[in-house]
């Protein structure tokens, strides 16, 4: 069985990579907030690693994409691909 608390080979800046190109991609304000989590799924059919992004608006509304890919592994390509039809959601 995988330890979920074990530390991850994740480079310090990634997650802050990913939000910066989340937040210049969706054109968000400075009172949005994205969240980056890096997250090991156990279920069949479930990549064993994905991160997680999602992007809490100041009024309230919220979106969440998948990436099926460790945090180390996503660039900005991958991160544009998973939001290209956020901003109609929004």
């Amino acid at each position: 069985m995988k330890n979920m608390f074990a530390p991850r080979e994740t480079s310090p800046g990634r997650a802050g990579d990913i939000k910066a190109w989340v937040a210049q991609h969706l054109e968000l304000g400075e009172n949005d907030l994205v969240s980056v989590a890096e997250l090991t799924c156990h279920e069949p059919g479930c990549p064993p690693v994905e991160t997680v992004v999602t992007v809490h608006h100041d009024d309230g509304t919220r979106g969440s994409w998948k990436l099926h890919k460790p945090m180390s592994e996503v660039c900005q390509p991958d991160v544009v691909a998973a939001l290209s039809n956020a901003k109609d959601q929004f």
